[in-house]
């Protein structure tokens, strides 16, 4: 049986509260916590960033023991349980993921995942983003997470003084992965946005918003679409004030 690192941990996400990678990060959390809080949208939040609601009112739906839906975005489930339970005692730790598909290079600022992060930092909470990597076409492999996810975020939280950090997982099986790469943020990787362009019953013209991209001629060593690629935990720092660890970029999972 393992041992406890804190007392209370807040898991989100931006998959929904119904997604399977939310619910793989509640169990390597009940392994990690005292006491586990889930707080996440009541449906996919995907590219919601940092933003929060106010156009509109929050509503809260329970799903279980300290377990909630709401309708907001990742960004307003930290903050709505921040404001609602957690005033006097924040939790040690806030865990966002596990997200459907990489969080690297151009994404990472468009998404829920890490939005939910980094508000949590500004609140002076250490917090962690977790994605699990998929091709496209293929149904997603959880068991790089499964398997590693635990004793990433214990030696991450060993550097909780850092602030936060993104983590992604790489596709492929748990027992090819050797290594976790500490790595940086890439630039690059949309080539240009693309429209859908589509008309509803009443004939009037409406817009799907998307994206092309490529990674491949993104090569640079320590770049984090090259730790995945080469199948690799990436581990990329999410504010300028972060510094890496010593004793080299990467680390030997078996060590951990």
């Amino acid at each position: 049986m393992t041992t406890p690192m804190v007392r209370r941990i807040l898991i989100t996400n931006d998959d929904g509260i119904d997604a399977p990678g939310l619910a793989i990060l509640e169990r390597i959390a009940g392994r990690l916590a005292e006491e586990v809080w889930v707080v996440a949208p009541e449906h996919d939040r995907s590219g919601a960033g940092q933003s929060i609601s106010i156009h509109s009112p929050l509503r809260m739906y329970p799903k279980g023991e300290r377990r909630y839906a709401l309708s907001g975005t990742p960004a307003d489930c930290v903050l709505f349980a921040e404001a609602q339970w957690f005033a006097d005692t924040p939790p040690d730790l806030v865990l966002s993921g596990v997200n459907y598909g990489a969080n690297i290079s151009d994404s990472v600022p468009y998404s829920g995942t890490v939005g939910a992060v980094l508000t949590a930092q500004r609140l002076g909470i250490p917090a962690i983003a977790l994605s699990q990597a998929y091709f496209g076409g293929a149904a997603i492999d959880w068991s790089a997470v499964e398997q590693h996810g635990e004793a990433v975020i214990r030696r991450l939280w060993q550097l909780r003084q850092s602030g936060c950090w993104n983590v992604n997982f790489p596709a492929c099986r748990a027992e090819q992965i050797r290594e976790a790469r500490w790595c940086r943020q890439s630039r690059g990787s949309i080539q240009k946005t693309r429209l859908v362009a589509g008309e509803d019953a009443r004939s009037l013209p409406y817009w799907w918003l998307g994206f092309e991209r490529s990674s491949r001629h993104i090569v640079a060593a320590d770049a984090d679409a090259t730790v995945l690629r080469e199948q690799a935990i990436a581990i990329t720092p999410l504010t300028a004030a972060q510094s890496l660890p010593d004793g080299g970029n990467r680390w030997l999972l078996s060590e951990s």
